[in-house]
């Protein structure tokens, strides 16, 4: 009996298992929460990229940031300046000014929900911990660092790829209007493989207030004609929800120095994750990730394969498969 799956990243689990003669089905009748893998002698259960070695201990360790934190500066990994508040109290206000712009997340929350970005301002800063503390009890602040973003999926103690997530961005071509250029940015965006699974990006709406504001401030308007060439960011340098932002992404994996895949792989090993997502911030992702170069901002020990999917290079970078192989491996 075929198993209709709702969920995407189930759907590559599956269709990937029958392409290698792996067994795949549902746990339990109409449910999608654990699928049952068999090959030869041997019998899974597995949820998402969650498996039996994954102890429960190192999930939530994982979901802890301010654990997470110790262990991994304890394993002389490079993790930028924090502080855990309860609060909105002078204790926080002495970072920010100390580190001028900062992060505000939840301490214990989860898929970015609660996480805002870039806060400079004492007001921007009371906010954003009120709005942290929605999704948990107690909230991190940490240094902004200035760079790019990558997630690297670690699996089985191996770096399968990286990827760079960059906000959403046009570039003119002397023609289009900003709006015209802002379609054709979700249409490429919102890529699909030939099964139609769809890649995490956000749609980028062009006739939201915060994005209208961004605007008028450069004296543009959606109509506005870009000159050729001419990149203009579609988020301006205030703070802002980090579920809210439109990322693109790219494969950066070819050009990721050695010493920062090992840094991602040895992150997972601290917290004793056989499977995970570590999410980076650098100025420069071929140099070794030092204080000056960046640091490690979160590991997730349920990481999606999604988009590692469909942005990777399948040639050498075929995430589910090198999952499965791992799972079943002796």
């Amino acid at each position: 009996m075929n198993y209709r799956y709702q969920n995407a990243q189930n759907r590559l689990i599956h269709k990937k298992a029958v392409e290698m003669g792996i067994g795949c089905k549902p746990l339990i009748s109409g449910s999608e929460e654990f699928l049952e893998l068999t090959y030869r002698d041997k019998h899974l259960i597995i949820n998402k990229t969650r498996s039996h070695q994954m102890t429960l201990m190192s999930g939530l360790l994982a979901k802890n940031k301010e654990a997470s934190n110790l262990l991994l500066r304890r394993r002389g990994l490079s993790v930028p300046n924090y502080l855990v508040v309860s609060e909105f109290n002078d204790a926080a206000t002495r970072f920010l000014e100390r580190h001028r712009s900062i992060v505000v997340k939840p301490l214990d929350a989860s898929n970015s929900v609660g996480v805002t970005l870039r806060v400079t301002g004492s007001d921007e800063l009371e906010a954003a911990i009120t709005n942290s503390l929605g999704y948990s009890d107690r909230v991190m602040l940490q240094q902004y660092v200035s760079g790019l973003d990558y997630r690297i999926l670690v699996i089985g103690g191996q770096a399968a790829g990286v990827l760079e997530y960059v906000p959403a961005f046009i570039v003119g071509d002397g023609e289009s209007t900003i709006r015209q250029l802002i379609d054709r940015l979700n249409t490429a965006q919102l890529r699909r493989n030939s099964d139609g699974e769809k890649s995490s990006f956000q749609p980028f709406d062009c006739d939201s207030k915060s994005f209208q504001a961004h605007l008028k401030t450069r004296g543009l308007t959606p109509w506005s004609v870009l000159q050729r060439e001419e990149r203009w960011e579609l988020y301006g340098a205030s703070s802002i929800s980090v579920d809210t932002i439109s990322e693109i992404v790219i494969d950066r994996s070819k050009e990721s120095s050695p010493a920062i895949l090992h840094a991602a792989v040895e992150a997972a090993a601290a917290l004793q994750l056989d499977v995970a997502g570590i999410d980076i911030r650098c100025q420069d992702i071929a140099s070794p990730l030092d204080e000056a170069n960046g640091g490690i901002l979160e590991v997730n020990a349920l990481p999606d394969m999604v988009d590692p999917y469909l942005f990777l290079d399948h040639d050498s970078n075929d995430v589910v498969k090198l999952y499965l192989n791992y799972l079943f491996r002796d």
